[in-house]
């Protein structure tokens, strides 16, 4: 049986379903693709900027062992980049932060290099706010401090 009003309305529907399908779709293309660019620009702009408050130390000791540390501040803790150079190969050394109260903390460690040549260079981190560290030294796991550097030692970027 052919009933062409019945046609005439499925066709009319499925013809209304297809255009809403595209509108949908341009609108969901149009709001995914600017918030891809911003999230782009963002992390661009953000990636531009060193971060606020960081500071660089610098220490060289008597016998020649020398410390330069990038700390980053975080929420109640700091993030450290390091790089030693002039330790005796296959020396045990940590990076210990010491804050105001005097308590230390192991931010990491190492075996020097058996090589005996280049810097070595590590990440590591502390509960210590920067505002609250006093010392960053590297100690021998004995208990020798080999170079220490402190905050006055530092620079800081704005």
């Amino acid at each position: 049986m052919h009933d062409p009003i019945l046609e005439r309305t499925l066709r009319q529907v499925r013809t209304e379903k297809a255009r809403d399908r595209k509108r949908r779709g341009g609108v969901v293309t149009a709001v995914s693709t600017a918030l891809a660019a911003a999230v782009l620009a963002g992390g661009v702009y953000l990636g531009q900027h060193s971060v606020s408050g960081e500071r660089v130390l610098v220490a060289t000791a008597a016998t020649g062992v020398r410390m330069t540390a990038t700390l980053t501040p975080a929420d109640g803790w700091v993030r450290l980049r390091a790089v030693v150079d002039g330790i005796d190969a296959g020396e045990k050394c940590q990076l210990v932060v010491t804050d105001l109260r005097g308590r230390r903390y192991v931010a990491g460690g190492w075996v020097a290099s058996r090589l005996g040549d280049g810097d070595t260079a590590l990440a590591g981190a502390a509960m210590v706010d920067l505002d609250e560290l006093a010392a960053l030294s590297v100690v021998t796991v004995d208990g020798r401090v080999l170079v220490t550097a402190t905050p006055h030692d530092s620079t800081r970027t704005p």
